[in-house]
């Protein structure tokens, strides 16, 4: 889980419901600290999966307007950290049924930036050696283990890919397992 997850201000959006236009810029600050927390994991799901930053910058863009138009007619989501997940790639599935190109270490490169992470040479080693392990996974293996290395519960996993529990399970299964077997390949 990355760093700020545990600060999504998720019963604030929950008390937004039925309260008076007094509480709207109350409201509003809440949706700009769940964009602040939740941007940079959103983006870098997306980057992984679209491969290039201009697609993933408006896929983040459109699943956070999505979520402003649902907080303005009323209808806040219980979990908006699951939500924007599920959001995004629904997203994704729309904007991938015509190309599917993995993303360039430079565009990697570009998110870690985009994180405002100062990264040393060692963490951009590390994220070099993580992408080349995840190139062995399967995409459903994949999204499953990226959904869940940003913190997301299983069934938040399966809601979002509209798969069985048990099925989150097995893939995350299979992906450690190859994972590991990577890890103990490599000098």
């Amino acid at each position: 889980m990355h760093e700020g997850a545990a600060e999504i201000p998720v019963l604030s959006l929950s008390q937004g419901r039925g309260e008076s236009a007094r509480d709207a810029s109350t409201l509003s600050q809440t949706l700009v600290e769940v964009f602040s927390v939740l941007r940079s994991p959103i983006y870098r799901y997306l980057l992984s999966s679209v491969g290039n930053r201009p697609d993933a910058e408006d896929l983040t863009q459109e699943a956070f307007l999505r979520l402003v138009r649902v907080v303005r007619r009323g209808a806040i989501p219980d979990n908006p950290k699951a939500w924007l997940f599920e959001v995004a790639h629904n997203l994704l599935i729309d904007r991938q049924r015509g190309s599917s190109r993995e993303p360039s270490r430079e565009e990697l490169a570009g998110a870690e930036a985009a994180d405002g992470a100062q990264g040393t040479e060692d963490a951009v080693a590390c994220r070099e050696r993580l992408e080349q392990y995840f190139a062995g996974l399967s995409p459903s293996e994949r999204r499953c283990m990226e959904l869940r290395l940003e913190g997301l519960r299983y069934r938040e996993i399966a809601e979002i890919l509209q798969i069985r529990i048990p099925t989150v399970q097995t893939m995350l299964t299979r992906a450690a397992k190859k994972l590991s077997r990577q890890a103990h390949e490599q000098p």
